[in-house]
C-alpha cells in the first residue's frame, strides 16, 4: 500500500492487501481506492506479478466496494499480452460503478475502436479524459499523455 494522499482521500495499491486494510482506510477517511491491475486473467496475473495470486485483489476490491469506497482500476494494456481483455474491462464498467482508467501504454485508438459507443463525460477529471458507455454503471477513462 502506498501513502494516503490526505488532500483527495485516495490511496493507490496493487490490491494484494486491500481486503485486510479496507476498513482502516475507510476509518481514515479514504474515499477512493486506485487499484493498479493490468489483467483479470488468473494465469496472466500470476505470470506478470512474480507469482502473486489475483484472488486477493478481487477480494479486496469487493471488500472496499462493500464499505462504500470508490474504485478506480488503473490498467496498462500491452499488445499481445492483455489487449484481448479490452471488452472485459468494458464489461466491468457496464456492471459496476468503477472507473476503468487506461494508461498510455497502448495507442488509445485501439481501445476506442473496440468501444465505439463511448461518450465523453463533461467535467474536470484532472489528468484523465472520462467517458461513459450508454447504460453503464461505471466510466472509462484515458490518462492524458503527459
Amino acid at each position: 500500500m502506498s501513502d494516503i494522499n490526505k488532500e483527495i482521500k485516495t490511496v493507490v495499491t496493487d490490491g494484494q492487501d486491500l481486503e485486510e486494510k479496507a476498513e482502516k482506510l475507510k476509518a481514515d477517511g479514504v474515499e477512493e481506492v486506485r487499484v493498479v491491475v493490468n489483467t483479470f486473467n488468473y494465469t496472466r496475473y500470476s505470470q506478470s506479478n512474480d507469482g502473486k495470486e489475483l484472488q486477493p485483489v478481487i477480494d479486496g476490491i469487493n471488500k472496499a466496494v462493500g464499505l462504500g469506497l470508490g474504485i478506480r482500476l488503473e490498467v496498462g494494456l500491452k499488445e499481445g499480452f492483455n489487449d484481448d481483455e479490452i471488452l472485459d474491462f468494458l464489461q466491468l464498467a457496464l456492471l459496476h460503478n468503477y472507473d476503468i482508467v487506461f494508461l498510455p501504454t497502448i495507442d488509445y485508438d485501439i481501445i476506442r475502436k473496440a468501444m465505439p459507443a463511448l461518450r465523453q463525460v463533461k467535467g474536470d477529471f484532472g489528468d484523465v479524459e472520462m467517458f461513459k458507455y450508454p447504460m453503464a454503471k461505471g466510466r472509462i477513462g484515458f490518462m492524458k499523455n503527459r
